[in-house]
């Protein structure tokens, strides 16, 4: 998974910083070995990007697919708290230094990991969870809202997927295509 997201930090730094990830769609289906990243659509607050990893024969094993939006405003403020659903699987903070390893490792330069209260990296998250869940072979990502360096994220497992949660504010959900959760 570090290959697509690494390939996907490739596109135009400054042209997408500032911008935030609203959406991803992973489907992971063997190695691959060649990556190619392509800017599907651009409008003036909405892009999406696809990464594509390919295997010797060049057959589609990986793909990454995000919708990226450039928000009118940045409140830091999460929406009203939502009812937690699932059985907690984790609990977890992302520290600034974490944060910059992640950005060392990935390439993800955007400026909004760069702050001083960055914001999480949607795909750090993700990653993170990777570990949970490397059998699932096609998620389904939204991105609801911010997630900052040092809040507690509780990650809640349910029959297809996974809710996180900080203050009992839904910020990300993740629906698995493949199946049921183990």
């Amino acid at each position: 998974m570090i290959q697509l997201i690494q390939n996907l930090a490739k596109c135009d730094e400054k042209f997408f910083s500032g911008w935030i990830l609203a959406h991803a769609r992973i489907v992971l289906d063997g190695k691959a070995v060649f990556y190619s990243n392509k800017l599907l659509s651009a409008a003036e607050r909405r892009a999406v990007f696809s990464v594509t990893g390919t295997d010797e024969n060049n057959i589609t094993r990986q793909s990454l697919k995000v919708l990226l939006l450039l928000p009118k405003a940045t409140t830091g403020k999460i929406s009203s708290k939502a009812e937690i659903k699932g059985s907690l699987l984790d609990m977890q903070k992302f520290s600034v230094r974490q944060i910059n390893e992640y950005i060392a490792l990935s390439g993800d330069k955007n400026i909004i990991h760069q702050r001083v209260r960055p914001i999480v990296p949607g795909l750090m998250m993700v990653l993170y969870l990777y570990d949970f869940f490397c059998s699932q072979s096609d998620w389904d990502i939204r991105f609801l809202n911010p997630v900052y360096a040092d809040d507690e994220v509780f990650f809640y497992r349910q029959d297809n997927g996974v809710n996180a949660y900080v203050n009992n504010k839904l910020v990300l959900t993740i629906k698995f295509k493949t199946g049921q959760v183990n």
